[in-house]
């Protein structure tokens, strides 16, 4: 017993002394800071354009019903049929407020849904709202 006890007290000894696994420690130790890092950006990159094609449908559909020719129903089903995002469907409220001569579009996502690995949804919160507003056109 003796023997292998030195053998192995004799090997951790050389590795301690050798300098080449300090690399091999550092890089381990920084992966994880630049995952995380890489995560957020994809993240971050994904929910904004996605964020931006909200607003972009979002007025579409305010534009489509203003001018008379589709219904608050048929707006809504427009909107969510092109928000789709896989399997998820935000919220569509179509609206139109016949004293005022306006037509107000608000989606509603869940933050988690919209970036693919949820990094956002701690910073951004939960829900994340959109709404537009477009008067009506005369008919």
């Amino acid at each position: 017993m003796p023997t292998t006890l030195n053998r192995i007290r004799k090997r951790l000894s050389v590795l301690l002394r050798a300098g080449d696994g300090g690399a091999t420690v550092e890089f381990t130790l920084w992966v994880p800071a630049f995952m995380g890092i890489l995560l957020l950006g994809a993240d971050a990159s994904t929910a904004f354009t996605r964020q931006s094609n909200f607003w972009r449908i979002s007025h579409e559909t305010a534009r489509i019903v203003s001018r008379h020719a589709l219904d608050a129903e048929g707006g809504a089903r427009f909107a969510r049929d092109h928000l789709r995002i896989g399997s998820y469907v935000p919220e569509v409220a179509v609206a139109i407020d016949d004293a005022t001569q306006i037509v107000t579009v608000s989606v509603t996502a869940d933050a988690g849904e919209i970036a693919p690995f949820g990094i956002l949804a701690h910073v951004l919160g939960e829900r994340l709202s959109f709404s537009v507003s477009q008067t009506l056109e005369p008919n």
